[in-house]
Parts: structure tokens; C-alpha cells; sequence
């Protein structure tokens, strides 16, 4: 019974990694477009965007009036026991802000709004990466469980052969165990490409919002990422800049907000018992005895060197990845061409010489296993090339994202 659920395992492996997708398969650049639509991420960065967007809009606004009504000299003794003595007074008062707070404000809003801005496009960009590398590996994946299903058939065939030149006495059952031994090993393997597979394929369609169950990367996940000045600061840079420039409006605006503000009042009183009337007008303005702000301008002060200490390492943190990624893709390109050249060529005509002789009796089952291992071996290391150089130029996109 275990024999017969391996095959059915096997079987729906074969049809899932080897066969030709019934879908189409997804291109680079439709899982970038379906991913940013799709993402909470990005969904959350611009929520954001517009919070900050909200916050520009309220720094500027002025303080409201106040309209206040006092009566006075009511429901005491003597003449002031009932409202013949009242007297009611009714006047506006208004906060003038010294000291440049709200244009402080603006200041910071808008420092905030363009750090929310950059967040909104680092994160697109981080998105960018996370699914060109899901579509690297889920190709890879695929390639790797084609070449896993390859070497199965041949592992098939080749004990087929073996049992047919024991059987007629050409060959010692040894050769068989062999044969045996190798067809298991790629069933193993064929079995670990598929779980490999699957779990490409979960996540890219997690990162693109997926629900297509035979979901497939299409190749080419090799275009070079646009080629920036070598002075052009990194998005990672200009990030850590806004951070800077709004911890320095922030240090602005705790300064302006240790400047008393004044607060103007003006209206009419009235005189009940006689009915006269007379206008009243008054100014107030806190004293700087206790509170100067000290403690939030020095916060802010502390805030603008972290901000500055953040952007130092992180301007040498953008160059060397910039750099190690050109480096990597130069690597990388080098490396696929050497794996792609006569050298995969050569292979495939070893093994293929190599079988033929082995059907006819010249070559020994050892010779025919090392030439299809060497075949195996160059089309895993390019498929690994391939990868690689799909992961730094993925690398390479996000150093110079803009």
C-alpha cells in the first residue's frame, strides 16, 4: 500500500512540476503590477500619506475665537438679592500665536508629509524585492523539479536497461542494485523539488495576492535595473534626509512654543438698573516663570543629532550595497554565460554518447552514471546561476530605487 501512495504522490508531482501549466504562466512584470495593487502594505503607506496630507492641512489653521457671557451681581443680599442690580457682559476674546508657532508647525507637517511620501515609495520598493525574488525562486523551483522529473525518466530507463542486460547475462546483478539504488535517489529528489515548489508557489501568490492554484513564473527575470549616477542618493538616504529635516522643524517649533501666545478680549457690558452700556476690552498674556519648554526644545535637539547619526550610516550603508550589487550582477552575468556556453553542450553529448554505448555493451554502468551526473550537475549549477543573478539584480533594483 505505501508502494502505491508514493506512486500517486509521484505521479501528481510529475503532473504538477514537469507538465506544461494549464494557466499562464505570470511575467515579472504582471506580479510587480499585481502585488502593489494587491499589497496591505502598500494599502497601510498610503493611509499614511494621507494622515500626514491631514496633518499639513490642520498645522496651519489659526486658533478659533471664543465668545463668552458673564452675568454678574445676582441671587446675593441686600440690593443683589434678585437681578436689578445684574450686570451682563458679552465679549469676544481672541489667541494671537507669537513666536512663529504655526508657520513652525507648517514646517514640520510638511517635513512629515515628504518622510511619509518617501515611505510610501521605499516600501513599494521593498515590495518590488520581495516579489522579484519570489518570482526567481518559484522559476527555479520549476526548473529544478523539470530537471528532477528528467533525471527520474532516465533513472526509469536506465533500470529498465539494466534488468534487460542481467536478465540476458551481459551484466552482473550488482549493476541492477545499482540501478535500483539510483532511480530511489531521484525519486527522493524529485519529491524534495516538488515541496520546494509548492512553497515558491505559495509565496509569490501570497505577495501578489494569488488565488490562481497552478500559478507559474514565466522566465526572463534578467532585465538590468536603470544605471544611476555614481553622487544620486539612495532612497534609503533620502528617507533618513526627511527624517533629519523634520527633527530639525521639530526643534523650531518647541522653541516657538516657549513664547507666550496673547489672548485679546473685547464686548459690551450691560447695566440692568439703569440701562446704560459700556464696552470692555482686556488683554492677558502667561507669565515664563516655570514653563519654557526646556525639556521638549532639548528633546528635540537630541531627536535632530539621532536623526543626523542615522543618516551618516545609512549613506554608507546605501553606497556599499550599491556597490556589492553591481558587483554581484557583474559576478552573476559572468557565471551564467561561463555555465551556458560549450560546456552544458559538451555534457549533453557525453550523455548522450555515453547511453548509446552503454546499450550496446561499451560502456560500463559506472561510465553512464558519471556522464548523466556531470549533465545533472551542469544544469543544476546554471539553474543556480540563474537564480543568483536573478536575486542581485533584484538586489541591484532595490540599492537604486527612486
Amino acid at each position: 500500500m505505501f508502494i502505491r501512495l508514493r506512486t500517486a504522490l509521484l505521479a501528481g508531482t510529475l503532473i504538477s512540476i514537469g507538465a506544461p501549466a494549464a494557466a499562464e504562466p505570470i511575467s515579472l512584470g504582471e506580479a510587480l503590477s499585481q502585488g502593489r495593487a494587491a499589497s496591505p502594505r502598500i494599502t497601510r503607506a498610503e493611509a499614511e500619506v494621507k494622515a500626514a496630507e491631514g496633518r499639513a492641512l490642520q498645522a496651519g489653521v489659526s486658533p478659533n475665537p471664543e465668545l463668552g457671557l458673564e452675568v454678574e451681581n445676582f441671587s446675593g443680599t441686600g440690593p443683589y438679592r434678585n437681578f436689578r442690580q445684574t450686570e451682563t457682559t458679552l465679549a469676544v476674546s481672541q489667541e494671537f500665536e507669537l513666536g512663529g508657532k504655526r508657520r513652525a508647525r507648517k514646517a514640520v507637517a510638511a517635513a512629515e508629509l515628504d518622510f511619509f511620501r518617501l515611505a510610501l515609495v521605499r516600501e513599494v520598493a521593498a515590495l518590488d524585492y520581495d516579489i522579484r525574488i519570489a518570482h526567481a525562486d518559484l522559476a527555479a523551483s520549476e526548473a529544478r523539479g523539470a530537471l528532477a522529473r528528467e533525471t527520474l525518466d532516465r533513472a526509469r530507463e536506465l533500470s529498465r536497461v539494466a534488468k534487460e542486460l542481467v536478465d540476458a547475462g551481459r551484466d552482473p546483478p550488482l549493476r541492477q542494485l545499482r540501478a535500483d539504488a539510483l532511480l530511489a535517489e531521484a525519486e527522493a529528489e524529485l519529491a524534495r523539488a516538488a515541496g520546494e515548489y509548492v512553497s515558491a508557489r505559495r509565496k509569490l501568490a501570497l505577495l501578489t495576492g494569488s488565488s490562481d492554484p497552478e500559478l507559474t513564473a514565466a522566465p526572463g527575470n534578467d532585465e538590468q535595473p536603470p544605471t544611476l549616477p555614481a553622487d544620486t542618493p539612495s532612497l534609503d538616504e533620502r528617507l533618513a534626509t526627511a527624517e533629519r529635516e523634520a527633527a530639525q522643524a521639530r526643534v523650531s517649533l518647541a522653541q516657538a512654543e516657549a513664547v507666550p501666545n496673547v489672548t485679546a478680549s473685547g464686548g459690551v457690558r450691560r447695566f440692568r438698573e439703569g440701562g446704560e452700556t459700556a464696552i470692555v476690552a482686556g488683554i492677558s498674556i502667561p507669565l515664563p516663570f516655570r514653563n519654557r519648554n526646556q525639556g521638549n526644545i532639548a528633546a528635540a535637539r537630541a531627536e535632530t543629532d539621532a536623526a543626523s547619526a542615522v543618516l551618516a550610516q545609512t549613506r554608507l550603508e546605501a553606497n556599499f550595497n550599491r556597490r556589492d550589487a553591481e558587483l554581484m550582477v557583474s559576478a552573476a552575468n559572468e557565471r551564467v554565460a561561463a555555465l551556458s556556453g560549450p560546456g552544458l553542450a559538451q555534457a549533453e553529448e557525453a550523455a548522450r554518447l555515453a547511453n548509446i554505448g552503454y546499450r550496446a555493451g561499451k560502456f560500463a554502468l559506472i561510465e553512464l552514471i558519471d556522464a548523466q551526473e556531470a549533465l545533472n550537475s551542469a544544469r543544476r549549477n546554471l539553474i543556480e546561476a540563474q537564480l543568483d543573478r536573478a536575486r542581485a539584480l533584484a538586489a541591484l533594483a532595490r540599492a537604486n530605487a527612486q
